[in-house]
């Protein structure tokens, strides 16, 4: 009967702990203000004409479809290195080859993103480019949650 209860009570004890600790819910990383812009970033945002806000989301669009081809080839590339090292004994050179792909897929995204920034830059000026940028930031399009602190470069 001892036995059961010390069970039970330490049973509740992590239930009741779990259920605090998962009540706070996601933070609110770079999406914070709903709009996926940074607190600052919404304000500046909500002052846009509705052309500049156009713009923005067809730029954001634009970087989307052109980019999309080299995230997709990052997904594989980092699926491959996942899969590979999982084997009892993984290749090596399969693995340096293929990071050094995704390096180079990194640089291409790295660079568009320059150039999207500096678009996106030219049709609203009072935004930030360094927080700019629905791909792989907080954009116009509601933010798609890839905050550049966590991205790995193919969620952008």
């Amino acid at each position: 009967m001892k036995k059961s209860m010390i069970v039970i009570t330490s049973f509740l004890a992590v239930a009741l702990l779990a259920t605090n600790a998962f009540s706070w819910g996601p933070g609110k990383g770079c999406g914070g203000s709903g709009q996926g812009y940074g607190a600052g970033e919404s304000a500046a945002w909500n002052d846009l004409s509705k052309q500049q806000k156009d713009e923005l989301t067809a730029l954001n669009q634009k970087f989307i479809d052109e980019t999309y081809e080299v995230r997709s080839a990052m997904m594989t590339k980092h699926q491959e290195m996942r899969l590979l090292m999982e084997t009892s004994s993984p290749d090596r050179a399969k693995l340096e080859a293929l990071s050094k792909a995704v390096t180079d897929l990194q640089g291409q995204m790295q660079t568009k993103r320059i150039d999207y920034q500096l678009a996106a830059k030219k049709i609203a000026p009072e935004l930030s480019v360094g927080g700019m940028g629905g791909p792989g930031g907080c954009g116009p399009k509601g933010g798609s949650g890839n905050c550049p602190r966590q991205d790995r470069g193919y969620n952008q």
